[in-house]
């Protein structure tokens, strides 16, 4: 069989038509650090913190806590941010610094910094530390979290 340059044509139309379209990182990574600024932002402002952590997760995230057990799924995961948010004098601030995009596009994670305050058997105290959250995004172009692992630089110190 003899290929013309219109068959040849043709073929090249058909497989370049089935790629996906080029993914724009940048603003993927822009989004991304935008999604974890307006996830801390909801959580923040929200009359139940607890209910806005786990609006921006996934059914069966995950959450990794310094010294405690793996914990799947928004209503543990929701369970144990009510158990910090209980904890008497406690505040959480957080930030992303970091925003990675995979060449698809659907995946992606946020590294930052945070700080929690609470009260301590001497009095205010606080911890610094870093997280590293995973997202995936959704069928709508929103993002939301798959995984979110913390710890703190070191042992929590009084607030002064």
């Amino acid at each position: 069989m003899r290929f013309t340059p219109t068959l040849c044509s043709i073929a090249l139309l058909a497989a370049t038509g089935c790629a996906p379209p080029p993914v724009d990182l940048d603003a993927e990574r822009n989004a991304l650090l935008a999604a974890d600024q307006a996830w801390f932002q909801s959580y923040s402002s929200s009359e139940s913190p607890a209910d806005a952590f786990v609006a921006k997760v996934v059914d069966d995230a995950y959450l990794l806590a310094p010294d405690q057990p793996l914990v799947q799924g928004k209503a543990a995961i929701r369970e144990m941010i009510a158990g910090l948010e209980a904890t008497p004098g406690f505040s959480v601030t957080w930030e992303a610094t970091v925003a990675e995009v995979g060449s698809g596009g659907d995946l992606g994670y946020t590294i930052g910094t945070y700080e929690m305050k609470m009260e301590g058997p001497d009095g205010p105290m606080s911890v610094e530390g870093k997280y590293l959250t995973a997202w995936k995004k959704q069928a709508d172009g929103s993002w939301m979290v798959t995984a979110d692992m913390f710890n703190a630089n070191g042992p929590p110190m009084p607030q002064t």
